[in-house]
């Protein structure tokens, strides 16, 4: 399942917070070496995690956290013009119909869709896609390690590259644009197997 958590919302639900920062921690810190500080020595949580952040989270069953992706408007402080703009120098995206997203993150999700992803990545992908159409995004960013483009082809997440970065302390990374639209939902559902009666987006109230 989907749910799409707001940042002014984690005095409301601790556990979900608790568990993306610790998952993230053990994905970019543990697992990438990513030269990050952890927060307690157990979490992974940085100046971008604020109220008015955005996650879109893959719920298991029984409620707990399978992956998740940290989503910031362009038209406030983002990492493509902070931590990242040494890798882009010449690139700059700032809108407010144009949002980013950072902190992909999913770890031992077995459940495999038709198309070889993890249903929390398929979720994910959707969620993000469906966060837009009901917020009035007209289209994501996102700075990725290029491994990544695999995965989105296989969802059906058409995009363009914006500039690509290659380094021995990052590896590849490539800076993706896509536009948010119906025609990308359909896509993503037609890749993912993912039908509107699997799949519910629960938004703050």
């Amino acid at each position: 399942m989907i749910s799409i958590v707001f940042g002014y919302e984690r005095s409301e639900r601790p556990a979900l917070f608790d568990e993306m920062f610790r998952q993230r921690k053990k994905v970019f810190i543990d697992e990438k070496k990513w030269d990050l500080k952890p927060v307690n020595g157990e979490f992974e949580i940085d100046e971008f995690d604020r109220d008015d952040t955005v996650y879109i989270c893959s719920l298991f069953p029984d409620g707990g956290l399978a992956g998740s992706v940290r989503l910031l408007n362009t038209a406030t402080d983002h990492m493509a013009i902070s931590a990242f703009q040494p890798m882009f120098p010449g690139l700059m995206v700032r809108s407010p119909t144009i949002w980013e997203g950072t902190r992909f993150a999913v770890r031992d999700d077995r459940r495999l869709q038709g198309n070889g992803a993890s249903r929390a990545a398929c979720e994910i992908l959707l969620g993000t896609c469906l966060f837009g159409l009901e917020y009035g995004v007209s289209q994501m960013t996102a700075i990725y390690e290029a491994p990544l483009a695999r995965m989105f082809k296989k969802c059906g997440l058409d995009h363009i590259i914006l500039g690509r970065h290659r380094s021995e302390a990052h590896g590849s990374i490539h800076f993706g644009l896509w536009d948010i639209s119906r025609e990308l939902e359909a896509s993503i559902r037609a890749k993912t197997g993912l039908l509107p009666y699997e799949t519910v987006a629960v938004a703050a109230e």
